[in-house]
This record gives structure tokens, sequence and C-alpha cells, in this order.
């Protein structure tokens, strides 16, 4: 495509943001945005590799021993999880301070949470997190101790973990405010200033929910907060970012089968939540939130049929912009991004798109959240799914699985590749 006609769009849209977006006190959007550089445009295969554009896998992830070689070789193929060993999911990942990196996730076929630690990132150790059957960590938080909180789900209850250094790990109980027997999840959170806050839901698996979040001082005593009906009815909190000395969450509403649109809520402690309808948010399903390299928050998703991958930006959590569509987040099949987060300057999202069956792992670039490049594709991300990401010193990391829809083994890769 002409690049004068790609800017000459990328002008359009700023002046839509501009005309849109209730800006926030010193924060100025439009100000912010320019057009890739010309490295990240024209590099090839064969020139240098670029963040987000170029991946390599890691070398080494420990993997746990859920392959049952006493089974007739026949159930073994035909099992869905034993016909491939060491099988998991790997969920969510984070930075510790001092010591590099750590992932949460979970194991099949019993389902218990695990977690794995890394000083660098291309080699990976596997940790049980909780042995308990049907339990599972997907989402993780780490303080500037190097501390760190992980927080999901066991049976029907929600649940915490904390840890030292992300071997160790001591679960904690969550105080619930739903009925008996109504199951009730953690789904998202975040470090801040005052100790942690965690999003999630109560409701069915497979029908109406409706948001919930919780707030610690310390990762170890947890206090729901107070139910709002109107603010937090018929929706699930997806991710939770720190933002403008507070927080903005977002969400999907409707049920766990048929998500309708995206939801937003902002706070500014944690413990009284104000939820944000915006129209941009209408037909969409937001499940990543991040503070913009400059000033403002993006979100990513998909619509609800997965037919594009979508992206939101806003100035202050409350006033929402989505992203024009453009051929870089859509495929003929299904398509959807997972996580997204600032790098340097850039914005990074990582996300998958598939066909028949398979999928693919995926990413894109972005310099103010309404116009991607999307990743070029390479062999190993080829039956990959890219489920988070988390900055390294020069570049960014990505966790997932490889082999879905028929297996998970779990995989980690970097961009740049090197």
């Amino acid at each position: 495509m002409n690049r004068a006609v790609v800017r000459r769009g990328a002008t359009t849209r700023l002046a839509a943001l501009a005309a849109v977006v209730t800006l926030a006190a010193g924060c100025d959007l439009a100000s912010n945005q320019s057009s890739p550089p010309e490295s990240t445009t024209a590099a090839g295969p064969a020139g240098p590799p670029v963040l987000g554009i170029d991946w390599a896998r890691a070398g080494s992830v420990e993997r746990p021993v859920n392959f049952d070689a006493t089974m007739p070789p026949g159930d073994q193929r035909t099992h869905p999880i034993l016909r491939v060993p060491g099988q998991a999911i790997m969920a969510d990942v984070a930075p510790v301070t001092g010591r590099g990196l750590l992932a949460v996730g979970y194991v099949p076929p019993t389902w218990y949470a695990a977690a794995w630690t890394s000083t660098d990132g291309t080699a990976w150790a596997m940790h049980e997190l909780d042995p308990a059957t049907f339990t599972f960590a997907v989402s993780v938080a780490t303080a500037a101790d190097g501390s760190a909180v992980a927080v999901g789900r066991s049976g029907p209850l929600p649940v915490a973990w904390t840890s030292a250094d992300g071997v160790r790990w001591h679960r904690e109980s969550v105080p619930v405010l739903g009925s008996e027997g109504v199951a009730e999840r953690m789904t998202s959170v975040v470090a801040t200033d005052h100790g942690y806050v965690a999003g999630g839901s109560v409701g069915p698996e497979l029908f109406e929910r409706h948001a919930r979040f919780w707030t610690s001082p310390d990762g170890h005593a947890w206090q729901p907060v107070a139910d709002d009906p109107a603010a937090f009815a018929n929706a699930e909190v997806r991710s939770i970012t720190r933002f403008a000395g507070g927080l903005v969450a977002v969400g999907v509403v409707g049920t766990a089968q048929k998500p309708q649109d995206a939801a937003a809520w902002t706070s500014k402690d944690g413990t009284s939540w104000t939820r944000i309808d915006d129209p941009a948010l209408k037909n969409g399903v937001a499940v990543a939130v991040a503070p913009m390299p400059a000033c403002g928050v993006v979100a990513v998703g998909s619509d609800p049929g997965r037919r594009e991958a979508v992206a939101w930006v806003s100035a202050d959590g409350r006033h929402w912009v989505r992203a024009p569509s453009e051929p870089s987040r859509q495929y003929p099949g299904y398509i959807w991004m997972t996580d997204v987060g600032a790098i340097g300057d850039e914005l990074l999202a990582v996300g998958t798109y598939q066909g028949l069956q398979r999928g693919t792992a995926t990413s894109w670039i972005s310099h103010d959240g309404l116009t991607w490049q999307q990743a070029r594709t390479a062999p190993v991300q080829e039956q990959g799914d890219f489920y988070a990401l988390a900055p390294l010193k020069a570049g960014a990391i990505a966790v997932g699985s490889f082999g879905g829809p028929d297996s998970y083994v779990p995989t980690v890769w970097f961009t740049p590749a090197r």
C-alpha cells in the first residue's frame, strides 16, 4: 500500500480521536501519535529482527509429567490429553524485580495450578503452585520487593496464592459475597502502592455472570468489594491496570457462552467502582488493558464472533475510541488479541488467528493504539497461541501453548528474535 495513503488514513483517525475523546488533564493523545518508523515498516525477512514483528521460541520450558505410559497405546492415542506428554497452560506472565520472570497456569488432566520461573526468559523451571484438583491460576502480579500474588479459582471458590520467590506458594482463602453453591472466580490481579486489587465474577459456568472485585493490603487477607447491582450487572472483569493514580478495568457483558459487549470500570482505590458503558465498547470483547507509553490507556480483544481483533484507546478510562477496522486485524477465519503492553514507546499486542482448526500465534505493534501492523508468520508461531506478554530489558516475552486444539504444550516466545 502507498505510504502516503497510510499516513492520510492515520491523520483522519487522529482527527476523529481529537473530536470524540474527552482529554484527561495534561494528556493529549492526539499530540503523541506518529507513523511507524521506516525501519519497522520496511524491514524484510532478511533484515534485522524487529520488536513485535519477529519471534523466536525459548529453548527450554519444563513440562509436567502427565503422560500415562501404563495405558494401552490405543487409549493414549485417543485420549485428548494423554496422547501428548507434558501438557499445561501458561496463562499469565510478569517480570520479577531482580530475578527475571514468573508465569502461572494449570495442568491437565486433574487440573492443578502450576508456576514457572526464569532468570532470562530462555530457560524455565516448573513448580507446583497448588496440588488441589480443578484449580486454575490465571493471573499473576509482582511487587517491588520481588514477591508475587496469583489468583484464580479452586472448584466453585475464588482463591489467591502468595510467594516470596515464585517457587514456594501459600494458598490464601478469599471471602465470597454470593450464595452457597454459586461459583465465584478471580480472573485478574494488579499490584498497587497499597496492596493488591483483583477482579472476576460470580455466576454459573455457561450463563449470566456478575462482576466482582476484591482488595488486599498484602495478598494474604482479602476483602470483597461491596456489591453494586448496577455497576456489576451482567458482566465479568477480565483485566485491571494502574492508571493516573487510580485503576481502570475492562471486561465483557453477556453470558459466558455469548458475550455481547465490552465494559470498563474506573476506581480511585479499588473499593468503589464506576461502570463505563461507552458506545464505542458495544459489540466487542475486551480482555486486556494497559497504560499507553505517553498517556492514556489501551484495551484489546475482539468482536464477539472473533472475526476481527479489536483495540480501544482512552485518555481517561471513561471515554473510549475504537480503532477503525483494518486488514491487519482481520482474517477469513477467526482472529483475536489476548494481551497488550507498552514496550518503550511502542504498543505490543499478542493473540492468535485460526483457520479451520489450528491456530497461529501472532502479534501487532502500534504507536497510537488505532493503527496496527501485524507480525510476520514464522514456523515457531504455527500451531501456537499467545496468551500473555511481559516486557524485557530489550524486547518482550510471550507465554502460551503449542498444539491446540488437540494438545497444549507450554511454550514461551521472545521478540525481537535473536
